[in-house]
């Protein structure tokens, strides 16, 4: 579906439409693959899927600037219960330094706003142009010196998002579930190590690491499990996952702080296999270090991890 927003005026004096797709859309499906033909081929699996079918209840909008009927700038929004990532910001490069993609950004966050959106994450170049761009309109670095950024429509939103205590454990890690764990894993408080499989130390934007995760999930390799402790108004306050790593099985959990104890229920959840299960955790980390040896996981050795200048100790079990 296609809904116009306004024809503005770019800095050419050129007339561009602006508007919305809400994939899927059967019209605009091949246009918009084109236009984004560019992305890495994990980015391109999503797009390629998206603009032909409902990927679960993940919704995927692209923001479209349009000259003489041809898209010549874009922003994308995926989103679940006003929770998104906003990325693929590109215009054509024949079609730059005209303002095309800020008028684009403004009717974004004003549709955003409107449909009561909540938290938009991203990830850009930290003190670049298009940066200052997303700062003009709310956006700031998650952390000092970031281009890992956040738009919250409430000052308080995290405080607010994190406050349920009612959890449950979710099987499945599904399309709409992307923004969410981001939610988490851009956490300024917290862990260091967040997942050692993922790559996730300290607040990261989970966008394209998604991407490759939901893939693997999919083809049914290397991940034995991967499930996530929800509250019941929907936000994702923990997640495990078990991956086979040479002889051994990896072990990765990370949680809200004030959720160590309720993720007892994520841990017990997993099927564990018969053999050695290794978890890496921080030694600063009261709350997972009493987690695991809740499970029978002991301390086998420290190690020093001078690329994040953290003291790192070995949990091992044996479920053999």
């Amino acid at each position: 579906m296609y809904e116009k927003f306004a024809n503005v005026k770019l800095k050419t004096g050129q007339s561009m439409e602006v508007g919305v797709v809400l994939a899927p859309d059967a019209e605009y499906a091949d246009e918009v693959k084109k236009f984004l033909g560019h992305k890495p081929e994990t980015y391109r699996r999503h797009i390629d899927l998206c603009v032909y079918e409902v990927l679960g209840l993940l919704e995927t909008r692209f923001y479209v600037g349009r000259i003489d009927g041809h898209i010549i700038s874009n922003i994308m929004i995926t989103e679940y219960d006003g929770i998104g990532t906003l990325g693929h910001v590109f215009t054509l490069p024949d079609q730059r330094r005209k303002g095309a993609c800020k008028a684009i950004m403004k009717y974004q966050m004003d549709d955003f706003r409107s449909r009561d959106g909540k938290a938009l994450y991203l990830g850009t170049g930290y003190d670049s142009h298009p940066y200052h761009i997303y700062k003009s309109f709310g956006f700031d670095s998650v952390y000092d010196e970031s281009g890992f950024m956040y738009y919250f429509a409430m000052e308080d939103f995290d405080v607010n998002y994190f406050a349920d205590v009612d959890v449950h454990v979710k099987d499945d890690i599904e399309w709409h579930d992307w923004a969410k764990i981001t939610a988490l894993t851009g956490i300024t408080n917290g862990d260091q190590i967040r997942n050692i499989a993922l790559g996730i130390y300290g607040p990261s934007n989970f966008e394209g690491g998604f991407l490759h995760f939901k893939q693997e999930l999919e083809n049914g390799t290397n991940y034995r499990a991967a499930k996530l402790l929800q509250t019941t108004s929907g936000a994702v306050v923990a997640m495990a996952t078990l991956k086979q790593d040479e002889d051994t099985i990896l072990l990765d959990i990370f949680a809200h702080p004030l959720f160590w104890t309720q993720s007892e229920m994520l841990l017990d959840s997993l099927e564990m296999p018969s053999s050695e299960i290794r978890c890496y955790v921080e030694t600063t980390s009261e709350g997972k270090v009493e987690l695991l040896r809740k499970f029978g996981f002991h301390c086998k050795d420290v190690q020093r991890d001078n690329d994040h200048g953290l003291d790192v100790a070995v949990y091992v079990a044996n479920t053999g």
